[in-house]
């Protein structure tokens, strides 16, 4: 009996793991916990008595091929009710080409239903790519992300504006431009084949395209369908140009002109074009929290402000904030959509999470109660909101090292603080010193410590005196840092906390491996990258045994497969700062 062939071309897997890795290195720089998986789901195009109509690469990526036996017949249903169907073309080129594409968005609309499937139970939310023909396979590739980060960001809710398809979000925008370099690999001949990466562009490269393309939406809600010139380079250009020495600091109002949430204060008799960068920036100097720039995207035509109450739902008035020299935002209805800095786009941080905060301080003060948790919660939470950045030092030993800083803080009479004083406090430079009970000892005080190799030169003084601080100090201690970009770091940022038995289990297929009748790089590969991405908790013993297993195993791999090509994995070590702590109890 002739065997089916259960793989769509000879280099899948080295495509889907070089896919993995775009993704990774792409939306690591997003968010940190979006932990995007991405696999391929190929659909061949005619049936065929050699091949498997569904092909799935990894087999192991948590669906089965029999899921997708209908999805041919989804596809058709799709294609039935999707109301482009009635457009017609007179070119016959052109009504060919609108068929097929008819056809390849229901089949990507049918994948994606069968994919979303019991998705809010297993916490992720799925996106699915253009179907692209490779030899006998139309392949869809799937990216995953955490559904809780994902929808922790902002997004618009509307899709389209007139006819146009628009971005939502800039992780909506970066999705698009990661599938479009997808396409693109799948487009080329045996692809998966090079030991190059599989994208042309770098991850950098990638964000600065989904900025740019993000642009557009506020271009669309201005009603420029036409001019897709570079709103996105404006904005850049204008926030580096100084005025008479000064960095460009200010809001520009984006909308339709006459939008009824838009009042026109003063309105020139001459619009000036955008791109006149230089005589957009002089005006910009005029703008303040009270009055902004009006644009339509096309022209500066006036100074206003937005008046009455704007109805979110619309989605048709943005605004453009330039925070400092270089440095803009993207915001919609209060919420930053995009910040950029230096042309790089980025989301903007998330404001100091709460079950983190909570777990953290629990961790580094094992004795604090509830009730202190919450008062510091609440002190934090004032803190936070110092617009020009702000330092706050939990300490055991806040009392006696008020006392060794003396000759550089101002030392107080102890006093247990309310967030009322805390808002006071927090407005002069320097950090306030305060003990797990709220207790505070000293402000404005400047901290000492030794040059660590966890320093950041990217990162202000305040961040960088806050990690030399905690590493040296004698006391169990916490600093909370407001940045003037609104960002907030705890330090130490300790790793989460995760079950001892996810690196145990990972161990047990390690030495399952070893035993298989049929061996399977692949599998390998996959729990050596589990291992890799939660190398900080593995404790010395696991390093011992798992870098004795790993030489075992790639050895008898060599011997069944000695022309597979292989990747030359590192030794593992324990890292200093592990401990039993970081393990959750079971």
């Amino acid at each position: 009996m002739e065997t089916i062939e259960l793989f769509m071309w000879g280099y899948q897997h080295y495509f889907q793991s070089s896919a993995q890795t775009e993704a990774k290195d792409i939306f690591s720089r997003l968010a940190s916990d979006l932990e995007p998986n991405v696999f391929l789901v190929g659909v061949l195009n005619e049936k065929r008595d050699d091949s498997h109509p569904i092909c799935l690469e990894p087999e192991d990526c948590g669906y089965k091929p029999s899921e997708f036996a209908q999805v041919k017949k989804q596809a058709e249903y799709f294609e039935a009710i999707d109301p482009e169907r009635d457009v017609l073309h007179g070119d016959p080129n052109a009504q060919k080409n609108h068929e097929q594409n008819l056809k390849l968005n229901a089949l990507k609309t049918a994948v994606h239903e069968i994919v979303n499937v019991g998705s809010e139970y297993r916490n992720i939310i799925s996106f699915c790519s253009y179907p692209v023909l490779v030899e006998q396979y139309w392949v869809i590739v799937v990216l995953q992300f955490n559904r809780d980060t994902y929808l922790a960001q902002y997004s618009l809710t509307k899709t389209k504006f007139s006819i146009f398809t628009i971005n939502t979000s800039l992780l909506d925008a970066t999705v698009e431009v990661y599938f479009e370099h997808c396409a693109k690999a799948l487009g080329k001949p045996d692809p998966g084949s090079s030991l190059r990466r599989i994208f042309e562009r770098d991850p950098d490269e990638i964000i600065r395209a989904a900025g740019k393309n993000l642009m557009y939406t506020p271009l669309g809600a201005c009603g420029k369908f036409g001019n897709w010139y570079g709103l996105f380079e404006a904005c850049n250009t204008i926030s580096s140009l100084n005025y008479e020495g000064a960095e460009g600091i200010g809001r520009m109002l984006l909308a339709k002109r006459g939008h009824p949430n838009v009042e026109t204060t003063l309105t020139l008799l001459t619009p000036i074009k955008l791109q006149n960068y230089r005589a957009v920036r002089k005006l910009l100097e005029m703008s303040s929290d009270e009055i902004c720039l009006l644009s339509d995207s096309d022209y500066i035509y006036g100074l206003g402000n937005i008046k009455g109450s704007y109805k979110q739902c619309a989605e048709d008035l943005f605004l453009v904030n330039f925070t400092k020299h270089y440095t803009w935002e993207l915001l919609h209805a209060n919420h930053v959509m995009m910040r950029v800095t230096y042309r790089q786009p980025e989301l903007p941080k998330a404001s100091i999470n709460k079950h983190k905060f909570e777990t953290d301080i629990q961790r580094i003060f094992p004795e604090i109660t509830a009730k202190e948790i919450l008062k510091l919660w609440e002190l934090i939470l004032e803190a936070t909101s110092q617009k020009h950045g702000t330092m706050v030092v939990v300490s055991s030993g806040a009392r006696e090292e008020s006392n060794r800083l003396k000759n550089q803080a101002t030392v107080i009479e102890p006093v247990e603080i309310t967030p009322q004083i805390m808002k006071v406090i927090t407005a002069i430079d320097g950090a306030v010193l305060i003990d797990p009970s709220s207790t505070c000892y000293a402000i404005g005080v400047i901290l000492d410590g030794l040059a660590s190799d966890n320093g950041s030169p990217a990162r202000g003084a305040r961040y960088n005196s806050a990690i030399r601080y905690v590493e040296t100090s004698d006391y169990p201690c916490m600093a909370i840092v407001v940045s003037e970009d609104g960002s907030i770091d705890l330090v130490p940022n300790l790793m989460p906390q995760i079950l001892r038995s996810s690196i145990t289990e990972a161990i047990d297929q390690l030495r399952k491996l070893k035993e298989e009748k049929i061996f399977a790089w692949r599998k390998f590969n996959k729990v050596i990258d589990f291992l890799s991405d939660h190398q900080f908790y593995l404790q010395p013993e696991m390093c011992d045994t798992i870098n004795s297993l790993k030489q075992e195993v790639q050895a008898i791999g060599e011997r069944v497969d000695p022309m597979a090509i292989q990747i030359d994995y590192y030794d593992f070590s324990p890292n200093p700062e592990m401990d039993k702590s970081y393990f959750l109890d079971e």
